[in-house]
């Protein structure tokens, strides 16, 4: 039986899934648009803390940093890549993922999960690491507004030893062609937008 679809936007599409439920299929990275800088003022919230930050772009290639400023220093970092294949986490300040972390898998429907094996490097020191990467819709209510974001959580496992792990959680919201609007790394790190009358873009 054939399928009832309704093009969402360019490369997006939603189709009748089981028991008429909708799903999203999201084509190419022309589509999911998450390589955007998706505003210059944020803040970064450590620990509990607010810190005002400004959001600088760094491109080379098909990669970008991500940087986030106060008052001149660069406080964090946040290192991606987007390509055909799909949308990479590489890692954040001072932390590198071998291989990226696939955020996206290009096509892609709404609500898939996968595996990723590779290897965390915290500066000199590599350790082996694994994650399952889960993947859905969320409407984000901000102080800059509503974005309708893919959420996308990173369960991350590292080998501190041969017989322990230490477990983290990496959560990504993107907003098709807005880029990364929020991302929590664990309780202790989280970036997102300033409020609308605090000049942002």
């Amino acid at each position: 039986m054939a399928s009832c679809a309704e093009v969402t936007g360019q490369g997006r599409v939603e189709v009748q899934g089981q028991a008429g439920a909708k799903v999203e299929r999201i084509a190419d990275a022309a589509a999911l648009g998450a390589d955007k800088l998706p505003y210059t003022k944020a803040r970064l919230i450590l620990a509990g803390t607010e810190v005002p930050v400004e959001v600088q772009e760094v491109r080379s290639g098909e990669s970008f940093v991500l940087r986030l400023v106060s008052h001149g220093e660069i406080l964090e970092e946040e290192r991606y890549e987007s390509g055909p294949g799909g949308f990479r986490f590489l890692g954040g300040s001072g932390e590198t993922f071998d291989p990226p972390i696939p955020l996206v898998r290009l096509p892609m429907t709404v609500g898939e999960s996968w595996d990723w094996t590779g290897v965390a490097a915290l500066g000199p020191t590599e350790k082996r690491a694994t994650a399952k990467v889960t993947s859905g819709r969320e409407r984000l209510n901000l102080a800059s507004g509503v974005h309708d974001a893919i959420k996308v959580a990173v369960s991350l496992s590292v080998e501190t030893s041969p017989q322990q792990t230490a477990k983290r959680e990496l959560t990504f919201w993107i907003e098709p062609n807005r880029g990364v609007v929020r991302r929590e790394f664990g309780a202790g790190s989280t970036r997102e937008p300033r409020p609308r009358d605090s000049g942002d873009r």
